[in-house]
């Protein structure tokens, strides 16, 4: 049988696999490290909002605190089908519904709004992140925080050593294969994934589905500039997962804006 090849967009054919393709991330953990933001920034909060949420793991993962009433969206009605089926299994509360994050459109407003895991580098251009940023600000109570992450050129660098040529075959039902490559001069991190059906019985290919991925990586220089153009305040910039400042070496930062 003749296989065939096609190219899908972002977070579409991998949403089946994401969650083997993301094994090692200790989404607990984050889901704990976010948990300490808001007990420090925002020690009142009751009303959560998870942007770009993919398979809803960290939404699921605070909602085992027992201390939030939480909302998670995300773009890909690919990956909220695989988080709604994953709430299910849990008997969750969580509000699960596919939405842009450059388009909000939600009844209610939030002492959290929270997106991590890179999904700003999505966005190419200040006008876009102004744009996420009034977006937010509409569902946004007074006082509340928004909190965010980005990675740095610095992580991009180190990172391609580790995602280059990645392979894995999974429950004998799939098999990706992941190229990861960092144009320095223009700073796009391409990650092009290539997604491998296979037949149950023997193994072979019976399809082939490819997915790229662009994210434009920033200093913490060029984002301080472009929160400017907004109307938040920023309350700290933390650098990984810590409580601590971010610097000119971190790789990883996560932003908390009033």
């Amino acid at each position: 049988m003749k296989q065939t090849q096609v190219t899908k967009p972002p977070y579409s054919s991998l949403a089946d696999i994401y969650d083997e393709v993301m094994h090692n991330v200790d989404y607990e953990s984050w889901a704990d490290y976010l948990d300490e933001i808001i007990l420090q920034h925002q020690p009142e909060a009751a009303e959560i909002l998870e942007l770009a949420c993919g398979t809803g793991t960290i939404a699921l993962s605070l909602e085992e605190l027992d201390c939030y009433n939480i909302t998670a969206t995300d773009a890909s009605a690919d990956m909220i089908r695989i988080a709604k089926k994953k709430g299910v299994q849990v008997n969750s509360e969580i509000h699960f519904h596919t939405m842009d994050f450059l388009n909000i459109n939600l009844a209610k407003t939030f002492d959290v709004v929270f997106m991590v895991f890179d999904s700003l580098n999505y966005l190419h251009n200040g006008d876009e992140i102004i744009k996420l940023h009034n977006e937010v600000r509409k569902v946004l109570k007074p006082d509340g925080i928004f909190v965010y992450d980005f990675t740095t050129p610095r992580n991009s660098r180190k990172a391609i050593s580790y995602l280059n040529n990645e392979s894995k075959t999974i429950d004998r039902k799939f098999r990706y294969f992941r190229e990861s490559s960092f144009d320095g001069k223009n700073r796009i991190h391409t990650n092009l994934f290539r997604i491998q059906y296979l037949n149950h019985k023997n193994g072979s290919v019976e399809s082939t589905h490819e997915e790229i991925h662009h994210q434009k990586i920033y200093t913490i220089d060029e984002m301080e500039t472009i929160i400017k153009q907004t109307d938040f305040t920023i309350l700290q910039a933390y650098d990984g997962f810590e409580l601590k400042p971010a610097h000119e070496k971190s790789l990883r930062i996560t932003m908390v804006l009033q």
